[in-house]
């Protein structure tokens, strides 16, 4: 089901015209109103003047989140509060704890934001026959309001229901016969553990999830729908940019789809800032060719993705990126390639269907980086976990992600901090303090000896 088909199917010719226009248009508008981008253009000495082209679009310097938070909050809005209907949360990803600040949304930036959640809604082939329950926070940090709108703009029935208990979402998915959820994937996963448990994915009629979030690994998103017996569609939003569906995956499930016409995506190299070519893996850069508000140009992510230029089976031109890894610290690089953390937890998942816990140790040897796999032992799984069988089957999940094979080892955690092995041997005096940090919400525990020493 396509939305937006004049738009979502249009020639790449015809895209990169438009981007082009926009772009031109954009970067006068950043010029005469957003003082601090004005001052980064006279800093390499360019003008509006100068790009007249999409190709002109490496030319312009970089936005970084410290120039937001810099420039927070008069220097951000680039018009009269006359014209904000919305504020927005951004928390930055996390990166800078208790510096949030607001976006301010035109009408025309809310219609955006539903154009781009009714395209991806009826990627998920859901649309005006459909009661379509929405689990995002309606609050000033939630995705709720451009959800609940995108929603009633493909004509569904919509149903805000984020602060429900599993056992009232239940009940309430039977009554109203939902069909259609958009959601964290937490809160998701909360109803797929309750729907198994109570043993009502039958009683139910849905038919798919769509569900955006940092916790979304394949691993996770392969678990809801075996649970659940639907297909989930992942679905990527920035707070910067705007909510929820930025791009979201196709019933192709072959990438996410990047609403083109609206969010001008490259992939750069993040130490060089370099523009890397289709299918190369790189930091995520958005240039937003039509928000009003707070419009951004050439806006560093720090996430990283490849993207993929050729048109889906599904009919769509519009690019699609993978699954995006959020921030440095979820990317690691080991002899040279990038290598998604998310990628060793969805391997590491797949050994065996039990929880554990992992820590990966990387160090150098002799000027060569090596992985060491610590399988932490506890009360809850330590006998059921350990034996030789096991310890392969982990060496060969992390190698091949990795490229090398790790050695692996069992251990635990003791009072003191420090790692153990089984035995009582002392394998590191630091490690307990990173793990107990990581544990709660993560299988594995990275502990990357590289940035804090030197051989």
């Amino acid at each position: 089901m396509i939305w937006n088909e004049a738009r979502e199917c249009m020639s790449r010719d015809e895209l990169a015209v438009l981007q082009g226009r926009r772009l031109v248009e954009l970067v006068k508008y950043m010029y005469d109103n957003a003082g601090y981008y004005m001052k980064k253009m006279r800093k390499i000495g360019l003008e509006p003047g100068d790009i007249r082209e999409i190709g002109d679009l490496p030319k312009l310097p970089f936005t970084t989140r410290e120039d937001l938070i810099e420039a927070y909050p008069a220097g951000l809005l680039v018009m009269s509060n006359s014209r904000i209907v919305h504020y927005y949360g951004s928390d930055h990803n996390t990166g800078f704890a208790g510096r949030e600040t607001l976006a301010g949304y035109t009408q025309h930036d809310m219609d955006i934001w539903k154009e781009c959640m009714a395209r991806s809604i009826s990627m998920a082939g859901l649309g005006e026959e459909d009661v379509i329950q929405v689990g995002c926070s309606y609050g000033v940090f939630g995705d709720g309001i451009g959800v609940h709108g995108g929603a009633q703009e493909v004509g569904a029935t919509v149903i805000p229901a984020s602060d429900y208990k599993p056992a009232m979402l239940g009940a309430l998915m039977r009554r109203l016969r939902v069909t259609g959820i958009v959601s964290p994937y937490s809160y998701l996963m909360r109803v797929a553990k309750f729907v198994e448990k109570r043993g009502m994915k039958n009683m139910l009629r849905l038919k798919a999830a769509v569900c955006g979030g940092g916790s979304g690994t394949e691993s996770v998103q392969k678990r809801i729908q075996d649970r659940l017996g639907i297909k989930v569609y992942d679905i990527f939003g920035l707070d910067e940019l705007t909510g929820l569906g930025v791009a979201c995956e196709c019933a192709c499930q072959n990438g996410l789809h990047i609403q083109e016409d609206y969010f001008l995506a490259e992939v750069v190299d993040a130490h060089k800032l370099l523009v890397l070519p289709g299918g190369v893996r790189g930091e995520l850069v958005f240039t937003t060719l039509q928000k009003e508000g707070i419009p951004l140009i050439r806006y560093r992510t720090m996430s990283h993705t490849k993207i993929n230029y050729e048109k889906c089976e599904c009919g769509r031109t519009m690019a699609r990126m993978d699954k995006v890894f959020y921030g440095e610290n979820d990317v690691l690089q080991i002899r040279g390639n990038d290598v998604p953390v998310s990628q060793i937890d969805a391997a590491l998942s797949a050994v065996q269907d039990r929880e554990a816990s992992y820590i990966l140790y990387v160090r150098k040897e002799h000027n060569y980086d090596v992985v060491d796999v610590y399988i932490v032992c506890t009360e809850k799984n330590g006998a059921a976990a350990r034996g030789e069988d096991r310890r392969r089957a982990v060496a060969d999940a992390v190698a091949a992600v990795i490229g090398t094979q790790p050695a692996v080892y069992y251990a635990r955690i003791a009072k003191s901090g420090a790692l153990c092995g089984t035995h009582g041997e002392v394998f590191s005096d630091d490690f307990g303090e990173a793990y107990r940090k990581d544990s709660i919400e993560k299988r594995v525990t990275i502990v990357d000896e590289r940035k804090y020493r030197q051989d």
